[in-house]
Order: structure tokens, then sequence, then C-alpha cells
């Protein structure tokens, strides 16, 4: 038993080492994101700060606070027009199968992201270059009877981007 004993508390201790020298994606500095703007906040996330944050209204995010993250992450936040939730998930998959092919969604589940009610649904496709992504949506409540929408694109073979994603829609908070 001494003999086995040793070989597995070595190997335990260097997998322990190895997983705690490892660095996240979303590890380091995070810059706090108001949206829409600091003055007039309706939800927070937090994102790397070495990530690029195209607030919404400027050019090529005129309907989506847009972030890129590393490996072509993409990920894009909104409070929805209306507050119609079974309109932004509809609009949500039309939008995918217009601009991905071999879409398949997966099953939506209710859950709370931080107190607030929310949906999230999967899916996974392919962007114009055949590569095959991953996809996150969840849409979530909010004060007033306003909905906000979070969602994100990754290569599926980028782990750590998937990661770094989900990390960032359960930061999610109301003020």
């Amino acid at each position: 038993m001494k003999a086995t004993a040793r070989p597995f508390a070595v190997l335990t201790s260097l997998i322990l080492l190895a997983a705690l020298s490892m660095t996240p994606a979303w590890a380091g500095d995070l810059t706090q994101v108001f949206y829409p703007s600091q003055e007039e906040t309706q939800f927070t996330v937090d994102v790397p700060s070495a990530w690029t944050l195209t607030p919404q209204g400027e050019e090529g995010a005129e309907d989506y606070f847009e972030v890129e993250g590393p490996n072509g992450l993409e990920l894009s936040f909104r409070t929805v027009p209306g507050a119609d939730i079974d309109k932004a998930v509809a609009d949500h998959i039309a939008y995918l199968k217009e601009n991905f092919t071999d879409i398949t969604l997966g099953e939506s589940k209710e859950t709370k992201i931080n107190g607030m009610d929310a949906i999230i649904l999967p899916a996974k496709g392919k962007d114009e270059d055949g590569v095959a992504r991953d996809f996150g949506a969840g849409w979530f409540q909010l004060g007033g009877g306003a909905v906000g929408e979070l969602w994100y694109n990754v290569d599926v073979s980028d782990a750590a981007g998937t990661s770094a994603a989900v990390a960032v829609l359960n930061s999610l908070k109301m003020p």
C-alpha cells in the first residue's frame, strides 16, 4: 500500500500544481461595463479589460454593445426593444439561421443569474468559413419590466473562450 500511495501523492500534487498555475481566459483585470451608460444603468457585466469594447450606437455596433475577445470570440448585449422576450428569442434564432449554417438549437433552460429570472438557449452552427461555433444566449428580467439580452459566439474548439463568455454572462447584475 505504501508503494502505491507515494506515486499517487506525487501525481496528485503535480496535477494540483498544474491546475493552479494555469490562468483562465478571464483572469486578470476586468472592466465593469454599465449598460447603456453609467448614468442610466440597467445592468452591468464584467469583461476582461484586454477585450475590445464597442458601445452601442457606434459604427459596427448599431443594435448591440459589442465585445471582441481572443480567437474570434464575440459577445453582444442590449435591452430588448418593447421588452418582448418571445420576439427577442425568435429574432435571435432568425439571426443565427441567416448568418450561420447547420444551426442546431439546444434546449432552453429557465434559471436565475444573480437573482434575475433568465432563460438560456445554447446552439451550435458553422460560420461562413465552415468553422464550428458555439452560441449561447440569455434573456433576463430587469426592473420596470425591461428585458436584457446577452449572447456569445465562439469557436467550438475554444473551451477557454466559452468559459470566459459564460463568466461574463454570470457576472450580470442589476444596479
